[in-house]
């Protein structure tokens, strides 16, 4: 395997007040680490509730770039 491609993960955390606010979030981080067009894959998303903002969820999601 070439050193120079090799497959990234981005473990992005957000905190929001609903499912679809998380996914909206997490999402845009991603593609604007990956690039706009990019395909992506979700390995793993995990919410909790915000222990610093009563209402919010704190959610990390770790995202992959299709090859």
């Amino acid at each position: 395997m070439s050193t120079r491609a090799f497959p990234l993960t981005l473990r992005v955390t957000v905190s929001e007040a609903t499912p679809e606010e998380i996914r909206e979030k997490a999402v845009a981080r991603a593609l604007s680490f990956f690039g706009v067009g990019a395909e992506l894959d979700v390995i793993s998303a995990e919410a909790e509730p915000d222990a610093e903002v009563e209402g919010r969820y704190r959610a990390t999601v770790l995202f992959r770039k299709v090859a």
